[in-house]
């Protein structure tokens, strides 16, 4: 899949140059960055302009903003806390805390701050409240009242549609992602949800083409780019899968999901002795790692290490009892002894 492979080759010398990309106005890169969803680099550019002007506040929303993009709910209220002090009359940001408080769990804060709006944005967050709460009902209902609101509605309908996967409504999920593509379709939101339904669907090999299309807008996506090496796996295209897990081992060589997909790369070549001396070089770190505890010992059994390699699978087959993966160590070892 050369079009794959062109596109990681891309994505490594765009995140490895990023910083050489730099303007001369830290807030409009980091606004151009924010608006190509690159949160990672919008948020470095961010702190830079507020480590030279603390009191910035369009640095400062724009911080939240990218924030609540990456899930830092935490963050977000304690920069929008450092906004209101030097700005109390500063508006506009009422849906910001909103969800900062929700990826917090703190639905009654949330609640309040989204008040009378009747935004398509505001819909989305009514429905995030009412999900936390198990109100599924209430969800369904808050989804359906955004799909007519004022606004943007590429979020909203993302969001129903990971909604309804989430509890299993295929067909109800297909809607809400065809009216995603129709208003946002590139937005990493859409591309994943996309994605999302095309694996529940068995389609890996269109489920692939939405998580290449992330990494693509965003090089630095861990969860997009996990999820193209399952998907890559279970569409049979082996080259892709090995070309992805050399992209990420080279973009986060320091994390431990890529040295264990490092040292299936290993496996699946047969050196052994390659998987054992990485795996036990990262012990520590893989400590709580079951499929590359498991992977580990399938190393030590193959090397003739049949009592090692036991001891090391048993906590982990004793935790997953009836999973594929274990038994099939187990009844390696098994059948080696």
């Amino acid at each position: 899949m050369r079009k794959a492979r062109l596109l990681l080759s891309c994505c490594l010398a765009a995140s490895l140059s990023a910083c050489s990309l730099l303007g001369s106005d830290p807030v409009e890169e980091a606004q151009a960055a924010f608006e190509a969803q690159d949160y990672i680099a919008a948020q470095g550019l961010a702190q830079q302009a507020l480590a030279a002007d603390a009191t910035d506040a369009a640095a400062l929303e724009l911080l939240a903003r990218v924030q609540l993009a990456m899930g830092q709910g935490a963050d977000v209220l304690a920069t929008l806390e450092r906004l209101h002090d030097i700005d109390p009359q500063h508006a506009g940001l009422a849906l910001v805390e909103a969800e900062g408080h929700l990826q917090l769990g703190d639905v009654e804060a949330a609640l309040a701050l989204i008040g009378n709006d009747q935004s398509a944005e505001a819909w989305r967050l009514r429905a995030l409240a009412a999900a936390l709460l198990g109100d599924d009902a209430g969800a369904l209902q808050a989804y359906a009242n955004g799909r007519g609101a004022d606004g943007p509605r590429g979020k909203l309908f993302a969001s129903e549609a990971t909604f309804l996967l989430d509890r299993g409504d295929t067909a109800g999920a297909a809607q809400a992602v065809a009216l995603a593509q129709d208003v946002a379709p590139d937005r990493v939101e859409t591309l994943f949800v996309s994605a999302r339904l095309a694996e529940a669907q068995a389609h890996p090999t269109t489920a692939l083409s939405n998580y290449l299309r992330i990494i693509e807008i965003v090089p630095m996506d861990r969860p997009a780019l996990l999820a193209a090496i399952g998907a890559s796996e279970r569409a049979g295209m082996g080259d892709v899968t090995r070309h992805l897990i050399e992209y990420g081992a080279q973009t986060r060589p320091l994390d431990r999901e890529f040295v264990y997909q490092q040292a299936r790369v290993d496996a699946w070549d047969g050196r052994w002795e390659a998987v054992r001396e990485r795996l036990q070089a990262h012990e520590a770190e893989l400590a709580d790692h079951d499929s590359a505890r498991l992977l580990y010992a399938e190393a030590l059994l193959q090397l003739g290490q049949v009592e090692t390699a036991r001891a090391i699978a048993a906590p982990v087959v004793a935790r997953r009892a009836g999973d594929p993966e274990a038994l099939r160590v187990q009844a390696a070892i098994e059948a080696a002894s």
